[in-house]
């Protein structure tokens, strides 16, 4: 008898010729996510050998896993019917304790040798659970729990109740993409949604100093930190600082286009950073509308700065929806700490929130040192590494 979780996935199994592969870079992620577990592809099922480890600290790690839908704690045991009893009497006996009344037992026969139908081990079993503990009864239809019996070809898994995980594509399947991470609630959670849908994520985030502190770099390095938990290689972080272009934009262009032009400039430098870190695409927390900065016209002259697609996981949130998942993922309470992110530093007073993107350029046009401090930022980039510790 051996402790086992049961890893189930719902979209890979929809990719025809190329599941292989994607279930080959959910297995490789695991590994090294959920550390030191064995994980091995058996009878077209994913299953983590547990050993010595703690089966709690596996399943919440599991729960770290893009593309898992779901799993189960059970056994894998011999084809032996008395060990196979008692394994079964082992998790109706959880049950029982709980104060549960009604159960089923659901049997498949993977391995068609098996000298008992799927049918056939549903009868002797579901008996066997009544005999034992007399005060159940077998509800088919809506039990309070049930005791999944897989039959395979060396062994059995046992197995009992789903524990739901995060759904979506393996990291990494999707490419690669450079999160623009300021210390707020929205952008961690666009990352979170990006890393959903398979992308690798770097992140960039620009401060301020000397009117952002060194207290700012460690919130945006505990957000790091907290999104790396879900990145089977950690977590590669870049900080630009801002504060020369801020000042210049802010001296040299009108007051009510300064933030436009402000994230024109992250725009670009963004851009050199994805291209040199092999990026594809940059994800910003931005939804529609929110803030002056997010109206359609501002977004698209902000985008037009961009020689990469940028996406927008949030575009149709609302705060109530983004609040919610950032307290679900682990970054809302480091986002509320009262440290001033690059965006506050230098905040127009009235901006604009009809942008022209002709009048845009044009005012670019003037601003004739503009790219050589975008390109002075670029070269002033530190890079950090980061990894989740529990």
């Amino acid at each position: 008898m051996e402790n086992v979780f049961v890893i189930r996935y719902s979209e890979i199994g929809l990719k025809g010729q190329n599941r292989e592969w994607f279930e080959k870079k959910l297995i490789d992620n695991i590994l090294k996510i959920v550390r030191p577990a064995a994980v091995n592809k058996r009878y077209g099922r994913i299953i983590v050998r547990i050993g010595r480890n703690d089966p709690e600290v596996i399943a919440q790690r599991l729960k770290n896993v893009f593309g898992i839908q779901n799993y189960s704690l059970g056994y894998a045991v011999s084809h032996d019917m008395e060990e196979l009893k008692e394994v079964v009497r082992k998790v109706a006996k959880l049950f029982v304790e709980q104060g549960l009344k009604t159960f089923k037992i659901n049997a498949q026969r993977g391995y068609k040798e098996f000298p008992m139908t799927s049918l056939e081990i549903n009868r002797e079993f579901g008996a066997y659970v009544l005999d034992n503990f007399p005060q159940l009864k077998v509800d088919v239809h809506n039990p309070e729990f049930e005791i999944g019996i897989d039959v395979r070809e060396k062994e059995i898994f046992v197995f009992s109740g789903k524990i739901p995980s995060s759904g979506g594509l393996p990291v990494g399947v999707s490419g690669r993409a450079l999160l623009l991470l300021s210390g707020g609630i929205d952008s961690p959670v666009a990352g979170w949604y990006a890393m959903r849908r398979g992308l690798e994520l770097q992140t960039l985030t620009f401060l301020s100093p000397p009117m952002t502190t060194e207290k700012s770099v460690e919130k945006i390095l505990s957000l790091g930190r907290e999104l790396s938990k879900y990145l089977p290689n950690g977590l590669r972080m870049w900080i630009v600082p801002l504060t020369d272009i801020q000042m210049y934009i802010k001296e040299n262009a009108p007051d009510e286009y300064s933030l436009i032009l402000q994230r024109r400039s992250m725009m670009r430098i963004a851009s050199m950073i994805a291209r040199r870190s092999k990026a594809k695409a940059i994800v910003t927390g931005e939804n529609l509308g929110q803030v002056a900065s997010q109206t359609l016209t501002n977004m698209a002259a902000i985008e037009d700065a961009s020689s990469l697609l940028v996406l927008r996981p949030l575009i149709g949130f609302d705060k109530v929806e983004t609040t919610k998942k950032a307290k679900e993922i682990g970054t809302f309470d480091i986002s509320i700490q009262p440290y001033i992110d690059s965006c506050v530093a230098f905040a127009p007073k009235r901006p604009a929130t009809k942008s022209d993107i002709n009048e845009i350029r044009k005012i670019e046009l003037q601003l004739e040192k503009l790219s050589d401090l975008e390109y002075e930022a670029f070269k002033k980039r530190e890079s950090y590494r980061v990894t989740y510790t529990e």
